[in-house]
């Protein structure tokens, strides 16, 4: 829960009050798939919940181990992990490349927390949501992983989660270089502008990235689009947008 804003958080707590449920994924789900409004989601939920209770789960929790502890990192520590080499093997054995916007649609089944890691229980959690217990399994599932990039609420979620999980821990703001190469794996087919956004940060800004500043992107490229004509100053972009529109425009001159 720690990738939601505080009204999602106060959301989710009054949702499993009122359903008297202490699942946490399952209320965060319903409410995602219900675009945050609480009778939707109720009907989401129990219907979820008559769906999971008809069939008896095939879900091995063995086969997840398994497959964790095949990548694991093999040391003394507490915490037992998956890091950046073990990751590159995992997604390699799938067919993933590292640089595949999916990548990150797996990472957030996972609700995993940092870039390059994922603890047991992260992976844990993400196999089973996805009910999936070897490669074989994950395999056939990245198709429908890729289509949640297509729908435009799903691919906000990957989004919003993307700036958490990519950021430093224990900072607010996400490196400049990070966020480049981020907007490049998820934005290049989805706003004609990514490249000279990123041209324009490294040149004149050279900063870290505020979450404001990287939600409001995806919002102007969405509202916005391919025609700065439409583009307001008055709707209170952040100042970044309203520079890279006034460069924009000045070029046209």
């Amino acid at each position: 829960m720690n990738k939601l804003n505080k009204n999602q958080k106060l959301t989710v707590r009054r949702f499993m009050d009122v359903a008297d449920t202490n699942d946490e994924v399952g209320a965060i789900q319903a409410l995602k798939d219900a675009s945050w409004n609480m009778d939707a989601a109720f009907e989401y939920y129990f219907y979820s919940a008559r769906s999971r209770s008809s069939k008896k789960s095939t879900t091995n929790a063995t086969g997840i181990t398994a497959m964790f502890d095949s990548y694991k990192v093999q040391d003394n520590q507490e915490e037992e992990r998956i890091e950046a080499e073990g990751i590159i093997r995992f997604l390699e054995n799938l067919g993933v490349d590292p640089m595949d916007p999916v990548t990150l649609v797996l990472s957030m089944k996972m609700d995993a927390e940092t870039m390059g890691k994922y603890t047991k229980e992260e992976f844990n959690r993400g196999m089973m949501m996805m009910e999936c217990d070897s490669m074989d399994k994950l395999k056939e599932k990245i198709g429908a992983l890729r289509k949640e990039l297509t729908r435009p609420s799903s691919f906000k979620d990957v989004y919003e989660f993307t700036f958490g999980f990519a950021k430093e821990p224990n900072t607010k703001a996400l490196a400049l270089e990070t966020a480049v190469g981020l907007w490049k794996v998820l934005m290049t087919d989805k706003w004609c502008f990514t490249d000279e956004w990123c041209d324009f940060l490294e040149r004149s800004h050279g900063k870290a990235i505020s979450n404001d500043t990287w939600s409001q992107v995806l919002q102007f490229s969405t509202q916005v689009g391919e025609n700065l004509q439409s583009y307001d100053p008055n709707d209170a972009w952040p100042y970044l947008i309203d520079e890279f529109v006034e460069a924009k425009l000045e070029e046209k001159k």
